[in-house]
C-alpha cells in the first residue's frame, strides 16, 4: 500500500509506501504532519540532484515554515524506468552538492 503517489517533476509515477512512511516518521518525527509538503517537494522542487554512487535523486524544496524552522525538505528518491519510490526524507538547512548533478533548478545556488 502506498501512503500516496504523486507524478514528479521528471514526469515518473513516486510512490511513498507504509513501509517507508514507518521509517521516516519514527526516526524523523517532525515529518509527521509534512505528508502536504512531501507531495509538494516531488512534483515541484525546487532542485534534483543525482547522485551518482548511489543511484538516486535528492528532491529538495524550501519551506519558511516547518516544524524546525525554515528549511529544505530534502527526499532521496530512487528511480526506477517511469516509476520510483521515497526512500527517505529530513529537513537540511545546507544543500550538499559535492559529487552530485544538478538535473533540474537554478545552476547557481547560495548554499545557506
Amino acid at each position: 500500500m502506498a501512503v500516496f503517489e504523486v507524478i514528479s517533476k521528471t514526469g515518473k509515477k513516486i510512490r511513498l509506501t507504509e513501509v517507508q512512511w514507518a521509517h521516516m516518521s519514527s526516526k524523523h518525527p517532525e515529518l509527521v504532519s509534512q505528508i502536504d509538503s512531501m507531495m509538494m517537494t516531488v512534483q515541484d522542487p525546487d532542485f534534483i540532484y543525482h547522485s551518482p554512487g548511489e543511484e538516486n535523486f535528492h528532491y529538495l524544496k524550501f519551506f519558511r515554515e516547518t516544524p524546525v524552522t525554515e528549511k529544505y525538505l530534502l527526499l532521496i528518491i530512487k528511480h526506477l524506468n517511469r516509476e520510483g519510490f521515497i526512500i527517505t526524507g529530513f529537513f537540511v538547512s545546507k544543500i550538499k552538492t559535492k559529487n552530485k548533478v544538478l538535473v533540474y533548478g537554478k545552476e547557481n545556488i547560495d548554499k545557506l
